[in-house]
């Protein structure tokens, strides 16, 4: 049985259908409670990982001590395969934001996969290449459309993601910021400035989209 996928997305990695059981019965399963380091930025990538529960905060921190979001992973999606492919270090800090479920794999287990399911290959091929679909488009935004723009395609895309009809999300502005690639100010800003416009509403931590319609025109840059 092959893994299903979503339709491409700009701005979040492709989340896949749950693992072949011979895949998962190859891996090894691992636990990390809230607030654990699961992968350290500078280390040698000798895994990689598939999300079954949880949630997984990106981070890297620069020469000058400042830190960043860069992304968050979710069930159904691989993280740390970049790096490990690359036989390469660990180019971010990877936290478990709640309690999380993870597959490891290790390059010895992979050897062990490929004899039995190659197909499963293509599907990390798929993995990574949406990364590098999903990093470029973000270049093409991050160049020409405005703020606004920008943060209202992640929110269609958060929302598409969501049970039909949702229209509250409870995501934080610096959360929001690490996937717009843009300041927290600026996201604080810009929903100051799509509440102002009747499109969405902030109260407690929650957002809440009141206008979904202008939204989806929004994110689709129909702004004339």
């Amino acid at each position: 049985m092959q893994m299903q996928h979503v339709v491409q997305e700009a701005f979040h990695p492709r989340a896949f259908g749950s693992l072949p059981s011979e895949v998962s019965e190859l891996a090894t399963p691992r636990y990390f409670p809230r607030g654990s380091i699961i992968i350290r930025q500078g280390e040698p990538a000798q895994y990689f990982f598939y999300v079954h529960a949880g949630h997984v905060r990106a981070t890297i921190v620069r020469p000058d001590g400042t830190e960043k979001v860069l992304a968050f992973a979710e069930p159904g999606q691989f993280f740390a395969d970049v790096p490990f492919f690359q036989h390469a270090n660990h180019w971010y800090t990877g936290e478990a934001v709640e309690s999380t479920k993870v597959s490891a794999f290790s390059r010895e287990t992979m050897e062990k996969i490929i004899r039995i399911r190659p197909d499963f290959a293509f599907t990390l091929m798929q993995s990574i290449a949406h990364k590098v679909w999903m990093l470029s488009n973000q270049m093409m935004t991050l160049t020409f459309d405005p703020s606004e723009v920008r943060l209202a395609r992640i929110l269609v895309e958060i929302l598409a993601r969501k049970p039909e009809g949702t229209r509250a999300l409870s995501m934080t502005h610096q959360e929001l910021s690490a996937l717009a690639g843009t300041s927290r100010v600026m996201v604080t800003r810009v929903l100051n400035g799509l509440r102002a416009r009747g499109l969405v509403d902030l109260r407690k931590g929650v957002l809440f989209i009141t206008n979904m319609p202008e939204l989806e025109r929004l994110a689709a840059f129909e702004i004339g």
